[in-house]
């Protein structure tokens, strides 16, 4: 027999409590995996989800607040002084985490630098909140220290309600279903709570976010076939920092030779942002190339660019890059450039004339460059511009052009070693 009368909770109270308890495990699990997940699309998809499920547990915990204030609840047990001001101070604790949790990663994300429109679980948009910059940085500290903070408060509750369960007191009962009565059954369900919780934390910690595919491509169209290369699960070399090279079928026909790039090439960008330049790179990016000065009727150019893995020195930025507002890397996940032909435009300058296929628009893109020759080495390096609008990148607030310009510089440079016949 227990020795407390069988108060409970309400039914409203037990299915916030629990559904908390499990989503908070899984929030902070989740987020000290995020900074190991790999970078780009599957790190961007990590943290919108870590988003998403920060705001859902702020959502519930206002409402468990509010029953909590509004609902009759069972009396505290009776115990000492000191274990009673313990447990009053655990439960105020377990409150503060979270709330402040959800609502310091809101803080961080409404003063960064560029920000984000966050979308919950990909389909409801969430505002921003209407502080200033100089909360930015506390709640960055506050935030990250949270995590543990609320482990050490849920392994205290936790022996608390095992403490009083020892003593034959009915505790965890009262935050049960009232079918389970029996101290034993109760002890079991509480152990049974306590594997949950800790398959929440571990499955926060190693969940997965895969990266998004481009779709599969015909065996005869070369340029979707380098797409679904670099979207795929195992990418060969173009999973690297460095770039290759391919030959073109057509090549066997022609004068014009393949080229394979060597390391050190650079494909860049920048963008003019409230005055300021803004620069940035690719570190993934594929290029199937065809050249000879003597032969440029049959010298092409073919790229494919893995704009996940862009990188402008500013996570928030980069995250911003990635989402439906700018690439949307979900739907997305690649440029690709094609050339339709080159023609000299003097000594040792070229333009590439082809289309340029982004976010789900083709548009025809120049391509100049200067080109250096000495044996079977090779250097280049060159730009284009473009109208990000006619492509669509930069929905919504970002549709604007008086803080972020429209036209924007592409750059690249390399270094490429002619392919043996």
């Amino acid at each position: 027999m227990t020795t407390l009368r069988p108060e409970r909770y309400s039914a409203l109270a037990i299915i916030l409590h629990w559904a908390i308890a499990l989503l908070l495990l899984f929030q902070i699990g989740l987020g000290w995996a995020l900074e190991d997940l790999p970078k780009g699309a599957v790190q961007f998809a990590g943290y919108q989800f870590h988003k998403s499920v920060g705001i859902t547990i702020l959502l519930l915990s206002v409402a468990r607040l509010a029953v909590r204030l509004f609902k009759s609840r069972p009396a505290p047990v009776p115990d000492g002084k000191a274990q009673m001001l313990l447990a009053s101070a655990v439960h105020v604790l377990l409150y503060a985490v979270m709330i402040v949790g959800p609502l310091t990663g809101w803080i961080i994300v409404s003063t960064a630098k560029v920000r984000l429109q966050t979308m919950l679980f990909g389909k409801v948009p969430w505002p921003d909140l209407p502080v200033g910059q100089g909360l930015h940085e506390p709640a960055e500290v506050l935030h990250g220290a949270l995590g543990t903070v609320g482990i050490a408060l849920i392994a205290l509750h936790v022996a608390g309600a095992l403490y009083h369960h020892l003593k034959r007191e009915y505790v965890i009962g009262r935050m049960l279903p009232g079918v389970i009565r029996s101290h034993s059954a109760i002890g079991i369900a509480g152990l049974l709570a306590i594997a949950l919780g800790v398959g929440a934390l571990i499955c926060g910690l190693f969940l997965s976010f895969p990266a998004s595919k481009a779709p599969a491509a015909a065996p005869s169209d070369t340029a979707s076939a380098v797409a679904s290369d670099v979207a795929s699960e195992e990418p060969a070399e173009v999973a690297t920092a460095e770039p290759v090279v391919a030959e073109s079928e057509a090549a066997a026909t022609t004068m014009a030779s393949a080229w394979k790039l060597e390391k050190g090439g650079r494909l860049g960008f920048s963008a003019e942002y409230s005055g300021e330049a803004i620069s940035g790179s690719f570190s993934r990016w594929d290029a199937m190339i065809v050249f000879d000065p003597e032969d440029l009727p049959g010298s092409s150019i073919r790229a494919t660019i893995d704009l996940a893995s862009v990188e402008s020195g500013d996570s928030q930025r980069d995250d911003m890059l990635r989402s439906d507002s700018f690439f949307g890397v979900g739907a997305h996940p690649t440029a690709q450039f094609v050339s339709t032909n080159i023609r000299e435009a003097g000594a040792g300058r070229y333009v590439a004339n082809g289309t340029l296929s982004l976010h789900g628009q083709r548009k025809p893109l120049a391509l100049r460059f200067a080109l250096k020759i000495d044996g079977d080495k090779a250097s280049a390096n060159g730009s284009a511009t473009l109208q990000r609008l006619a492509f669509g990148v930069g929905e919504g607030e970002w549709s604007a052009t008086d803080q972020l310009k429209d036209a924007v510089s592409v750059n690249f440079s390399l270094k490429a070693v002619r392919k043996a016949p």
